[in-house]
């Protein structure tokens, strides 16, 4: 089998021996007496250090993965046992997990991607329609955040003369928050059939949405 050398070059994309390096060398810097003499500087080596942590013991789950499919397929193959097939199947399910959990990581390797997250949005121009389009991205976003683990405090909100928002502050709190969301900066818009216009015409609605850690 040839997957264990492929795994091994896969190391060097994610520059796994450089982030070994930066660890020994917070840890090493850590130890130093004056240190803690500033508090700023220090707390941020601390928290560097973390994220390089826990990259690492991702890849090194991820090794693991690979390893027990390896070794279940050279069990099935020595027994000639179809009935380990569900297990392989599994295991390297969760081998894709984690390799996607990587593959994310690289993506989001910005200086402030690891950051929570403070979203506002903003209701444009069009009265009821912008503001109830307003109050639907804010649902959207606050469900999205809480399905994939965030936590979400309403910060602010400014109700509709009729319906809707005409704005609000959601802080969305997660490792890698920020890195998830700060595409959606922008004016997002909405076309469709209006619940308030008694002619049901056709309305498009504005908001903006502003994304910072």
């Amino acid at each position: 089998m040839n997957s264990a050398p492929v795994w091994t070059n896969c190391g060097g994309s994610f520059d796994i021996d450089r982030k070994r390096d930066e660890i020994a060398e917070r840890e090493m810097l850590s130890q130093a007496p004056d240190f803690w003499d500033d508090a700023q500087k220090a707390q941020k080596l601390m928290q560097e250090a973390a994220n390089l942590k826990d990259w690492v013991q991702t890849w090194e789950q991820a090794q693991g993965s690979v390893g027990d499919v390896e070794a279940l397929i050279e069990l099935a193959e020595e027994a000639d046992d179809s009935s380990m097939e569900t297990d392989i199947i599994s295991e390297l399910g969760r081998c894709q997990t984690s390799v996607d959990e990587l593959e994310l990581r690289k993506i989001l390797s910005g200086q402030d991607d690891n950051r929570n997250a403070i979203l506002t949005i903003n209701a444009g121009a069009g009265g009821t329609e912008a503001q109830d389009w307003a109050e639907m991205l804010m649902r959207m976003y606050t469900r999205w955040a809480e399905k994939h683990g965030f936590e979400v405090y309403l910060a602010e909100e400014q109700e509709g003369d009729t319906a809707g928002i005409k704005s609000c502050t959601l802080e969305i709190r997660g490792r890698y928050a920020y890195g998830y969301l700060k595409a959606e900066n922008g004016v997002h818009r909405l076309v469709r059939i209006s619940p308030y216009d008694s002619n049901a015409r056709r309305h498009t609605s504005f908001a903006s949405v502003f994304v910072y850690p």
